[in-house]
């Protein structure tokens, strides 16, 4: 089966994964529409609860389908009442009686769909009998709680995932929360990476003159704990502040000139009040963390990470030259 995506012009990503696009409570039994992957689609569920996605235009004459509403499990145009089944097949024309034939290529793209740890996932590429695993953190796949909270950044969506893969930028940029002490000096990272994802491990303090650990001291003290940072491609990363405690971010690429997080934070709190309380004030602190970034990154150009050919990179940036190299390669190669 053809890639549909091709179909329709849309933004430069990495084909065949899974990317992250909503969380689960943003759909329901109403169609919605949503910009994502640079594309506007219409979300809606089945009566069984089942998330689909098509290209929010109608074929006929290319009304909007999330203004129009669900009937039996079709999604029905708000136009001329054309209904579309789950998989877009055009079943029922009004205009043409129930007995009048539908003619061929009535139909609106589809795209497969996975829901799981509250969110919403949609595959894009080529459709397949089967799938490849949905990109998730085992260590979060139990025990945990977490709170969300969003955020909407006016950039490329790698230049939002550089952001949180830059070591060496907490001193300046957020010195008066999570970089105060002027730890400006960073050693290392370490850094593992394959067409998965990057683990990144680094530790910052303050320069003090002294000189840096090489690659293989580093890859040993790796070696005896968990990365402080992990990024799986193509857009979720972990970061583990402690063992009851780690933070969360889902990158959707809306459009060329917009991302879009979910925000989560994990934790073990049980008691269902203090982890509300919880959950609130740290999503206020990550917010505010995350304003302070966001008032550097959308400074940066180009406005596409993947386009930076100009930018000089150093030592401290290990993590950002993978991204960017395994980027490209997936970006080049379709997987």
């Amino acid at each position: 089966m053809a890639n549909l995506w091709s179909m329709y012009p849309t933004m430069r990503l990495i084909e065949n994964l899974w990317y992250p696009v909503l969380e689960s409570r943003e759909i329901g039994r109403k169609p919605v529409a949503f910009e994502r992957l640079g594309q506007k689609l219409a979300f809606w569920r089945t009566e069984d609860g089942m998330p689909h996605a098509h290209t929010d235009r109608c074929p006929h004459l290319g009304a909007s389908l999330s203004h129009g509403k669900v009937s039996q499990d079709r999604l029905v145009c708000p136009f001329h009442g054309f209904e579309f089944d789950a998989r877009g097949q055009c079943r029922h024309i009004p205009a043409n009686g129930r007995q009048g034939k539908i003619p061929k290529g009535m139909e609106v793209a589809s795209f497969p769909l996975r829901e799981a740890h509250g969110l919403i996932w949609l595959w894009l590429g080529r459709a397949r009998e089967t799938y490849p695993p949905l990109p998730y953190f085992p260590e979060l796949e139990s025990g945990w709680r977490y709170g969300t909270v969003t955020a909407d950044w006016p950039t490329h969506y790698t230049r939002a995932i550089e952001n949180q893969l830059d070591v060496a930028h907490l001193a300046f940029v957020h010195r008066t929360t999570i970089g105060a002490g002027g730890r400006s000096f960073v050693d290392g990272p370490y850094v593992e990476a394959d067409a998965s994802g990057i683990k990144v491990w680094v530790t910052n303090s303050r320069d003090e003159g002294q000189q840096h650990s090489s690659q293989d001291e580093l890859a040993k003290a790796a070696s005896l704990k968990e990365p402080g940072l992990h990024f799986l491609f193509p857009g979720v990363w972990l970061l583990n502040i402690s063992p009851r405690m780690k933070n969360f971010i889902a990158f959707v690429p809306v459009n060329e000139r917009e991302t879009r997080y979910y925000v989560r934070v994990y934790h073990r709190i049980n008691n269902p009040l203090l982890a509300k309380i919880y959950e609130l004030l740290v999503g206020l602190s990550n917010r505010f963390i995350l304003d302070q970034d966001r008032r550097v990154v959308v400074t940066q150009t180009p406005l596409d990470g993947s386009q930076a050919n100009d930018d000089r990179l150093i030592g401290a940036d290990r993590a950002i030259i993978q991204f960017r190299r395994l980027h490209a390669k997936l970006s080049d190669s379709g997987l």
